[in-house]
């Protein structure tokens, strides 16, 4: 008997492994886990690569943000090893011009700039859903991650996201089951981009977090493991 598929958790930009979690403790009592560290990387092809080796044999992969294009990445070189996967607050568009723009133009800011940005809590908010905003304890932890993630991943992160590419085309290639798991007020990939991968790739299923923006599993964690658990074990 094969054994059973290792889920593994890629993180999003200027995030570490750390902001699974919540789900990633739930889900070991039952599951094989893994999850990744990407802050030395700066180009979504390595991050892949590493994905793919962070466990032997079958894998499902749960990408949140940044962490959903490295899986569309390490789809794209291992799709037979892949059974299942779950894009979390997540687009396969590519940058737009602007976007590229803005992201050179808050890396060139420097560091000094980033860290006095991530001091004050608005900072947080384009990230949030109304009722996360409030949450001091939760701004706190981003915070937290955000230190120690450090202004040079924030850049390696920013590079890898300017440059990923279009990645549209594929997801009608993506042949296994997969949830597209959405913030309701999400501003930064708003849920129609995330409705847009949904109508394309051939065997997937939608879930709205109601309230929650841009890092839903953070948010409400406990809707979102819900959501992850309930499409594991179909």
């Amino acid at each position: 008997m094969s054994a059973a598929p290792t889920i593994v958790f890629i993180p999003g930009a200027s995030s570490d492994e750390a902001t699974w979690d919540a789900q990633k403790n739930a889900l070991s009592a039952a599951h094989n886990t893994a999850v990744v560290n990407l802050v030395d990387l700066d180009d979504i092809g390595a991050m892949s690569n590493r994905v793919l080796a962070a466990a032997q044999g079958d894998i499902i992969l749960c990408g949140t943000s940044m962490g959903g294009y490295v899986a569309l990445d390490a789809l794209k070189k291992a799709k037979d090893r892949i059974k299942k996967v779950i894009f979390c607050c997540t687009s396969a568009r590519a940058d737009t011009p602007e976007r590229k723009r803005q992201r050179m133009i808050d890396v060139a800011a420097g560091e000094d700039g980033w860290r006095a940005a991530r001091q004050d809590a608005a900072h947080y908010h384009v990230f949030l859903g109304p009722r996360a905003q409030k949450d001091a304890a939760l701004i706190d932890v981003l915070r937290e991650t955000s230190m120690r993630v450090g202004y040079a991943g924030f850049a390696r992160h920013q590079k890898a996201c300017a440059n990923r590419p279009d990645s549209r085309d594929f997801l009608p290639q993506i042949d296994i089951p997969a949830l597209v798991i959405s913030g309701a007020e999400d501003t930064l990939i708003p849920p129609e981009m995330q409705q847009e991968m949904h109508s394309h790739l051939p065997q997937s299923i939608f879930v709205s977090i109601t309230g929650a923006g841009h890092i839903a599993h953070m948010e409400d964690p406990d809707s979102v493991t819900a959501a992850i658990a309930r499409f594991i074990d179909a």
